[in-house]
């Protein structure tokens, strides 16, 4: 499959905070399988720290917009929700979206995966 983006919705009774006490895995499992890790552990606690302070809110956290072939982003929306995109040839969406739906299942966290809705709103325009 070839997609760039992953879109991971989850159900209507999972809040932000249940986020929090995993939140650390997700970054790095991301961070791991988009081959984004970076040496400077600093910058990944400050990015984590940022992230952290949002979810023990119950506010919706930026998650990794950075520079990189892959983002981690969650928008602003009805609901919870974040998405993988991926920018640039040879970025493996769909394997980073499935490593980060499959931890989450494994947590019990209830969610569905759906792909390229970015692309399919902007065809719309």
């Amino acid at each position: 499959m070839r997609a760039r983006s992953g879109h991971i919705i989850f159900d209507e009774k999972v809040r932000y905070e249940e986020l929090e006490p995993i939140f650390r895995e997700i970054l790095t499992l991301f961070l791991e399988e988009s081959g984004q890790t970076r040496d400077d552990q600093e910058f990944l606690e400050i990015i984590l720290e940022e992230n952290l302070r949002d979810l023990r809110k119950g506010r919706k956290p930026e998650g990794f917009n950075r520079e990189g072939t892959m983002r981690l982003i969650f928008p602003i929306s009805e609901r919870l929700e974040f998405y993988v995109y991926g920018r640039g040839e040879g970025v493996e969406v769909p394997q980073v979206t499935e490593a980060l739906s499959q931890f989450l299942r494994r947590k019990g966290l209830i969610h569905e995966v759906e792909w390229d809705t970015l692309l399919l709103f902007a065809d719309k325009k």
